[in-house]
């Protein structure tokens, strides 16, 4: 499955994405993970092992952090120290990874296609295992991931993930890495029968999670990277095709996809509270962008300064790193995103960010490895000049 060598650090940069990319249940929990804790205080001293270097990562990082923690002593007096603390945790293992994908240069990019592959076969591998379980009476079965979740139904199950629409997330942007990777790849986007002839078995092992685990979020997911084949020559079949499913939609008994539609349609309104009422779940994530343009009052000192931690929730749903941090600490959260990860300001990245992160990554594990996964993209995009070489510059280094 792998390339037959990796160097130590591809080894290293691999085991980080990969354990925060999935959710062990039976060993990790469903919380915060001690595994995840204890490999993250870890990374200090991997980083002054394999890469002290002060890229921007770690500068931008630092900078965040300290601007974060400063402001809200100012403002609250001493905070609940320990949340600051894990932020910094996940701040120290992205720059490990940082490090070693931009000044080590641990992955080329066959190397790392390969990495993606191996997380959509391990998400598909487990889904189906999951629901073998289920079709024998089997709702108890810790290595597959089965840990008798409420939620557990033959087509509603999380795979390697907490919960299913963590699982979409994950997986709509490997294969994203994946669409981008083959581009730089061959220098060029690949055709719909190309891409199926080079990658037969990830595409049906992709889709046939994504429309199976019962996930809502899924179907958002696969919505943003048809986007991605938006070309002059597929426009018309693209929209006709949409709009012939948009239309048949109603008449498709499958509850997630329905529920997706459903909420999309009321989005369109604005209406936060018909949101609410049409899928509380989604609610939570949708009305935090409705709201954040409806309600943030760029006059009131608060918007700027935070509300404290744990504040999120007790008003207008405002994205919780303005709402519980404040403004300024948002746009150096934004300013580290940018210049690591996103490969543009109008990318399929970005959009990603916004409608399935719902602008921002907090202390959630799953969120700051779709935050790798795109700074490797990026990695590769600024150096496709070397894509078959591990010798080559690095953007870090230019």
């Amino acid at each position: 499955m792998f390339e037959r060598k990796y160097s130590t650090d591809g080894k290293i940069a691999v085991f980080t994405l990969v354990l925060m990319s999935v959710q062990l249940l039976f060993i990790e929990g469903w919380a915060v993970s001690t595994l995840k804790v204890m490999y993250m205080a870890a990374t200090p001293l991997l980083l002054l092992w394999r890469s002290p270097y002060p890229s921007k990562a770690l500068f931008l990082g630092l900078l965040f952090w300290v601007v974060t923690v400063g402001v809200s002593v100012l403002q609250f007096g001493m905070p609940r120290m320990s949340t600051f603390y894990y932020t910094l945790l996940f701040l120290s293992m992205f720059s490990l990874y940082y490090n070693l994908v931009y000044v080590n240069r641990a992955f080329t990019l066959d190397g790392f296609i390969q990495v993606v592959k191996f997380v959509i076969y391990g998400y598909a591998v487990c889904l189906v295992l999951q629901q073998a379980c289920l079709l024998v009476g089997l709702r108890y079965m810790p290595f597959v991931n089965l840990m008798g979740q409420d939620f557990l139904a033959l087509f509603r199950l999380n795979s390697l993930a907490i919960e299913p629409s963590h699982a979409a997330r994950i997986l709509t942007v490997y294969f994203y890495a994946l669409l981008k990777l083959t581009e730089y790849k061959y220098r060029r986007i690949l055709g719909l029968k190309e891409l199926y002839a080079e990658y037969k078995w990830p595409i049906i092992a992709f889709l046939y999670t994504m429309l199976s685990m019962g996930s809502g979020t899924a179907f958002v997911g696969l919505g943003i990277l048809s986007l991605y084949f938006m070309r002059k020559q597929y426009a018309f079949f693209i929209f006709i095709a949409g709009f012939l499913f948009y239309m048949i939609v109603p008449y498709i008994d499958y509850e997630p996809l329905n529920r997706a539609i459903s909420v999309f349609n009321v989005a369109m309104t604005g209406d936060t509270e018909l949101v609410k009422e049409t899928d509380n779940s989604a609610a939570s994530r949708v009305n935090i962008i409705l709201d954040t343009f409806k309600y943030l009052d760029l006059s009131d000192s608060d918007t700027w300064l935070g509300k404290g931690i744990d504040s999120w929730g007790e008003e207008h749903a405002v994205v919780s790193g303005i709402q519980d941090y404040g403004l300024i600490s948002y746009i150096l959260k934004l300013v580290l995103f940018f210049a690591c990860c996103f490969t543009g300001f109008l990318t399929l990245d970005v959009l990603i960010f916004i409608l399935l992160l719902s602008m921002n990554v907090g202390n959630v594990a799953y969120g700051w490895a779709i935050l790798m996964v795109f700074s490797t993209i990026r990695y590769f995009k600024y150096n496709s000049r070397y894509i078959e070489s591990s010798d080559s510059e690095s953007e870090e280094s230019e």
